[in-house]
């Protein structure tokens, strides 16, 4: 998940997912801009790094009504990433809350929607899954967890996500290790 700061392009979750796991390589392979439909370009590259996790956040791009994405395609377009990279390796977040007063090219039905999509994937697929969209959104202290432009995370945003994160990757680990014992 590429975020954005003072206007530029940060790799704020990576930094602190390494922090968080320094036993291992954390690589960033989000793309600031990228819908699933780019991101299908990348799926080789991600392969051939043999990763034991892939946290796949998609979702915010592909929501917006401007190159509209319709859901279906959406839905497709996880569904060949997470088959293609093995289902046991992703963490699939849903897209996330998004101020659609703020930004009304990302509007709250197609944030349900897409949220709709990720979820339903999840569990037909066997993936973890995190409803970010939901975790924000019920948050007492929402408007703190999105910059003034409704749409990328604040410090606080990043809290929530890797608070939300950290036990997901310690189980996909802990699951992977088991595997690998048998």
């Amino acid at each position: 998940m590429m975020g954005l700061r003072a206007g530029k392009a940060s790799d704020t979750l990576a930094k602190r997912i390494r922090k968080d796991f320094p036993g291992f390589e954390v690589i960033n392979m989000s793309i600031s801009d990228y819908k699933t439909n780019n991101a299908m370009t990348r799926v080789d590259r991600v392969k051939r790094l043999d990763p034991k996790i892939v946290i796949l956040g998609f979702g915010a791009n592909d929501i917006s009504i401007e190159d509209e994405i319709k859901p279906g395609k959406f839905a497709a377009n996880l569904t060949n990433i997470i088959t293609s990279l093995g289902n046991r390796k992703i963490i699939l977040l849903s897209p996330p809350y998004i101020d659609w007063i703020k930004d009304p090219t990302r509007p709250w039905t197609r944030q349900l929607q897409f949220e709709l999509v990720t979820e339903h994937l999840s569990k037909q697929l066997d993936v973890s899954y995190i409803d970010l969209l939901h975790k924000m959104a019920n948050c007492a202290n929402l408007k703190e967890l999105l910059q003034s432009d409704g749409l990328h995370f604040t410090k606080q945003g990043y809290n929530l996500l890797e608070s939300e994160l950290i036990p997901e990757i310690k189980a996909t680990l802990a699951q992977d290790t088991k595997l690998v014992s048998n």
